[in-house]
């Protein structure tokens, strides 16, 4: 194809590596690559002989990328119409794979001539493990956002056609719970250090960006990821101890204890990865069933109960202290959920010679909770105290 020498480039300004052939036959024709800050670009082969090849490039949003790979629009229309309105045409030495010449040509220019057969049509299956991050792009991710990115895909066969909320309260959110005590931050700062990315369904998967210390080398955030990854990759109890021995307390437990029970339930596999944009680390993890069960017989045995002390921001919904064992319930205002316990005896006086307006005072409320993981001889069983409260000013 013959290009008008007033839209030659100086020097062919894409720095691109292949990420996949999806048409090869004797020579790479459609490749999709992409550039150092991980932008998506198609190469389409034009032409070809024994000294050089000539291929033209544009530019493609992941959106744009999986309506052509779905043939939802033609790879012609995807040329004739580039999001960025400009297609690049590069011609390669076939000997030292070097750029020969370089054009940065406009769509209308472009358009005149027909680049794509009008019946090309791209032959793609997406893989079955696709939504599982491929290590590369989880890095360029990385390196794109500059933070700390954990990837997490939870596959299962009753998650193929929907989401289902175990998915959502016993494995996303506990891994939340589990990274926001490492750190040591709680629900009023989680928007600040916490966001939400890729989400796939068939299964569910999502990747959650962290930035939490702001320092160039993301110390804190590093410990904190390497942590919750031995955790889910631990399988003796040296490799728990290991993990308690690394963290100021053990609070996080009931969450990890959730996690691999909702594995085991569903049997599910849990696929985990963390890419650091500043060591360029990748670390990768896969929980099963089997795993999910050896991890749980251990912790059975090694902890007879679980201590963690919460505070909570809400309203009292209810006090009972008439019967044996002195009740409440409260509702917490942040996470919108409802409390129900026992007070501690010693506030108890406190609760009887306070005005306690139900259902119409903002409260800060101290709960102690106690888990006593399940063993052969009884269920697991949660209990929780209030140990303290204290009113909002208005």
């Amino acid at each position: 194809m013959k290009i008008n020498s007033k839209y030659r480039l100086p020097n062919f300004p894409l720095k691109l590596r292949v990420i996949r052939a999806f048409d090869f036959e004797i020579e790479p024709i459609l490749l999709l690559e992409k550039d150092l800050i991980g932008n998506n670009f198609l190469s389409y082969l034009t032409f070809s002989d024994f000294e050089k090849e000539q291929r033209a490039y544009i530019q493609v949003s992941q959106e744009r990328l999986n309506e052509i790979l779905t043939n939802e629009i033609s790879l012609n229309l995807a040329f004739e119409k580039p999001e960025n309105e400009f297609i690049y045409i590069a011609e390669f030495s076939h000997n030292t794979g070097k750029v020969l010449d370089s054009f940065l040509v406009p769509v209308s220019v472009i358009s005149e001539s027909q680049i794509i057969p009008r019946d090309y049509v791209v032959n793609y299956e997406k893989p079955k493990n696709e939504v599982v991050l491929k290590e590369n792009d989880l890095l360029d991710f990385s390196e794109r956002k500059q933070k700390i990115v954990f990837d997490f895909y939870l596959q299962s066969q009753n998650l193929i056609n929907n989401i289902k909320p175990y998915a959502l309260y016993k494995v996303f959110t506990p891994i939340i719970e589990i990274i926001k005590n490492m750190l040591e931050f709680d629900n009023r700062n989680a928007d600040k250090y916490l966001a939400f990315s890729n989400l796939r369904q068939a299964s569910f998967g999502i990747t959650i960006e962290l930035n939490y210390s702001h320092d160039l080398f993301f110390q804190k955030e590093t410990t904190v990821i390497e942590n919750l990854l031995l955790l889910l990759n631990a399988q003796n109890k040296e490799d728990f101890e290991t993990v308690l021995y690394k963290t100021k307390n053990d609070n996080y437990l009931k969450h990890y204890i959730t996690i691999i029970k909702a594995i085991i339930d569903n049997n599910a596999d849990l696929h985990t990865a963390y890419a650091n944009p500043v060591t360029k680390d990748i670390k990768t993890n896969t929980l099963n069933k089997e795993r999910a069960e050896n991890a749980k017989k251990i912790i059975d045995e090694t902890l007879d109960v679980i201590e963690d002390v919460e505070e909570i921001k809400g309203t009292f919904l209810e006090i009972d202290i008439d019967r044996k064992e002195p009740s409440f319930k409260i509702y917490s205002f942040e996470d919108e959920f409802t409390v129900k316990g026992k007070f501690e005896l010693s506030i108890l006086e406190k609760v009887k010679n306070d005005f306690v307006n139900i259902g119409k005072e903002t409260y800060v409320f101290q709960i102690k909770t106690l888990y006593f993981p399940e063993t052969t001889l009884k269920p697991e069983e949660i209990k929780r105290y209030l140990i303290d409260y204290q009113k909002e000013p208005e």
